[in-house]
């Protein structure tokens, strides 16, 4: 089968719990927004009847994105909690195909090619949908620019908000890379989570028992190796080779250990 099929297989079936996924966040983000929002006008609207706009905002300065945002851990709580959902549904869209009786993935193992195309079309979708993720939540972000601009009074509100916001907020740097390190980090790292998921998947549809035993040994080896890398006392370059040596390292060893399964150990 094409790689082109394989890979709209997975769209068709991943788009229904992606939409519902994005679509509930952002209500619940754009819900979040208003309210807090709301909160902070009706904390300046007493100051600023008994003086003026601008004596309010020399007094306290101009709100700012930032401001709504950390000021509570409700939202960045939301978001970080859409992307374990987001894990949570890639891990039971390719773990479900594996458990039981499945027709899918009986007929793809049976079909001529490369079976290590199924892991690396599967390895695309859920890549996809972490940008898709990260768009979501710069247009939840834009969507709190403009509540502030449409609910708060001319002249309280600051300039650049989504640049201030990506630039001082505590919180964002747990949901969105910030630069092109950081952005490769955080897709590496996703990849070795994904390819973690795989191995144990895999490891039970070989061995049954064993492979499931073997794969969760696997995967709580990564986990404590990669806690022990952050109990490390380094230098700054230092910690950048120890982190980058770990995702790629272990994602390339997750990875070979995936495509053996498939080929030599999975059967129909």
């Amino acid at each position: 089968m094409k790689f082109l099929t394989l890979i709209e297989i997975e769209i068709k079936k991943i788009l229904p719990w992606l939409g519902t996924l994005f679509i509930g966040l952002t209500a619940l983000s754009t819900g979040m927004f208003y309210r807090s929002i709301g909160n902070y006008k009706n904390k300046m609207l007493p100051e600023i009847m008994s003086s003026s706009v601008s004596e309010y905002v020399q007094s306290n300065g101009k709100l700012s994105l930032v401001q709504i945002f950390d000021s509570t851990a409700f939202l960045p709580l939301s978001y970080i909690f859409a992307a374990i959902l987001l894990v949570c549904v890639a891990f039971y869209l390719w773990y479900k195909e594996w458990f039981g009786a499945s027709k899918r993935i009986y007929m793809l193992l049976s079909l001529k090619g490369q079976r290590f195309s199924i892991f690396l079309s599967k390895l695309v979708i859920i890549l996809l949908s972490v940008f898709c993720f990260y768009g979501v939540i710069l247009i939840n972000l834009g969507i709190g620019a403009l509540l502030m601009n449409a609910l708060l009074l001319d002249g309280t509100v600051a300039n650049q908000l989504m640049t201030t916001m990506l630039q001082k907020s505590y919180f964002i740097g747990m949901i969105l890379p910030l630069s092109i390190s950081d952005f490769i980090y955080k897709i590496a790292f996703i990849i070795l989570m994904f390819s973690l998921i795989s191995v144990f998947v895999l490891c039970d549809r070989s061995k049954k028992i064993f492979g499931l035993i073997a794969g969760a040994i696997f995967g709580i080896a990564n986990i404590a190796l990669f806690i022990y890398t952050k109990t490390l006392y380094l230098y700054i370059d230092e910690r950048f080779f120890v982190d980058y040596g770990f995702v790629f390292g272990m994602s390339t060893v997750s990875i070979l250990i995936c495509a053996w399964l498939l080929n030599k150990k999975v059967s129909i």
